[in-house]
């Protein structure tokens, strides 16, 4: 079936099943291009399984859906790093898994400076306190391009420093995003970046609404 150029993602009575529980109910759903979408709800309402679902991480389910992009998935803090590495080789072990094998030298030292890391460059992951380590993270994303991203509960994590330097960082790289899903229970933030909130209640939309507009 086809479906209008302009439309990113498009979901079609899609329902999952996970360990026998269905998880997302037949769900309906397009995203478009210039959507800033933020998905809302209770704990176990389906938030972070459809973006794991949008980010292709799942794949039995019945229904229909549709991706036209790449997809760039920023998920819980930790992932993709190893303890047993040290600050740089944790950002390329990141980057490489998204297919950057060089590393932009002159920006890799502008975040490093600005989130405070070069004094810790010869430890190891595990010897940074969690604060500092998901600085390395921040970094490694911040020194990625994307067009379309899926973001999944990764602020309210870091300290007021990282995350108010993060969540500017972020915004500008945002406001040259065609599409964006952002799962959080933080409504301000929702309400900062976004201009469609969707509502999840036992993995049904119940309200999709236009803000910001």
């Amino acid at each position: 079936m086809l479906i209008k150029s302009e439309t990113v993602i498009s979901l079609k009575h899609l329902s999952l099943k996970l360990k026998d529980h269905l998880v997302l109910n037949d769900l309906s759903l397009d995203i478009k291009e210039r959507d800033k979408v933020g998905l809302v709800g209770a704990n176990g309402s389906g938030k972070t399984t459809l973006l794991r679902l949008l980010a292709g991480i799942y794949k039995d389910f019945t229904g229909s859906f549709v991706n036209q992009k790449d997809l760039f998935y920023l998920s819980s803090p930790g992932s993709l790093t190893s303890p047993f590495l040290k600050i740089i080789d944790n950002i390329r072990r990141i980057l490489y898994f998204y297919q950057i094998n060089e590393l932009d030298y002159l920006k890799l030292e502008q975040y490093l400076e600005e989130f405070q890391l070069n004094p810790y460059l010869d430890y190891q992951l595990s010897e940074l306190s969690q604060g500092y380590q998901l600085r390395v993270q921040i970094v490694a994303y911040l020194m990625m391009n994307f067009q379309n991203a899926l973001i999944d509960e990764f602020f309210g994590f870091g300290d007021k420093f990282v995350m108010e330097k993060f969540e500017q960082q972020l915004k500008n790289k945002l406001d040259n995003t065609q599409c964006l899903v952002i799962a959080s229970h933080n409504i301000n933030l929702i309400h900062q970046f976004c201009n469609r909130i969707i509502h999840l209640e036992n993995g049904q939309i119940v309200n999709d609404e236009k803000i910001n507009e």
